[in-house]
């Protein structure tokens, strides 16, 4: 009997802390106000009067840009390329976590890591980027939170506006601009595939760098895209034939 109440009591406490641990995650994501993290920018520098004196970015400004500004071509880009279930699940993709999983123990390796955008998100606004079984423990839960707090397409415009895409600037405002030299609504669809190759390794597939490797990772996401049927045939032929310049 002695034994059967201390397995109780042990039950019982995992199952407190599990608890207590969820609470703590969905807490953070309670706290969240949808319209502070909109307004996120570049740091401004004020002085004792409240006078705006400097801001800082490395490169051109950082700029929220809202959804109803952005082509649905170039939300689905990344859809299409980061998580084409993030209209299906709930923050956590399980059909994506065993596809990963499988292909993981296949290669041995930690390569396939199925983030959701939700997950991803949830790390850009409170974890680091260390593939550590907590760290993606915490990062599912997180998610959930942010699914019960905002809406998807919140969701994807708050991922949009948070994402690095190389050379000094986050937020797809700002790499319209760097990258074309124009506002995200102005984006040609292959403009949009570029941008949405990005992410996976900035620095490679960042035109200034390589054109090449721009193109053809650019010309990865458009299949993807046109698979999906985000695009139509001769959307996606005439995204192939615009030229990537540096």
């Amino acid at each position: 009997m002695r034994k059967f109440i201390l397995a109780f009591l042990v039950v019982v406490l995992i199952v407190m802390l599990g608890v207590t641990y969820v609470l703590k995650q969905f807490q953070q994501t309670a706290d969240l106000s949808y319209s502070k993290l909109q307004s996120v920018q570049s740091t401004v520098v004020y002085d004792k009067n409240d006078r705006k004196i400097d801001e800082l970015y490395k490169t051109v400004p950082r700029q929220n840009v809202s959804s109803n500004e952005i082509p649905d071509y170039v939300k689905m880009a990344f859809v299409a390329t980061e998580d084409r279930r993030f209209y299906k699940h709930f923050g956590i993709d399980l059909q994506g976590i065993g596809r990963a999983l499988f292909k993981n123990i296949v290669t041995m390796s930690k390569a396939e890591g199925a983030s959701t955008i939700t997950q991803q998100l949830a790390r850009n606004l409170y974890l680091s980027s260390d593939k550590t079984i907590k760290r993606k423990v915490d990062e599912m839960f997180l998610s959930l939170g942010l699914e019960r707090q905002f809406t998807k397409d919140q969701i994807l415009e708050l991922y949009l506006n948070q994402i690095y895409f190389g050379s000094g600037v986050y937020g797809i405002g700002a790499a319209s601009q760097i990258y074309f030299n124009k506002p995200v609504s102005d984006l040609t669809v292959g403009e949009a595939a570029l941008l949405a190759g990005l992410p996976k390794a900035p620095s490679t597939y960042s035109p200034s760098n390589s054109t090449e490797k721009a193109t053809a990772r650019r010309n990865v996401v458009l299949k993807l895209m046109h698979d999906q049927n985000v695009i139509s045939d001769t959307q996606y032929q005439k995204a192939l034939n615009e030229r990537v310049v540096e």
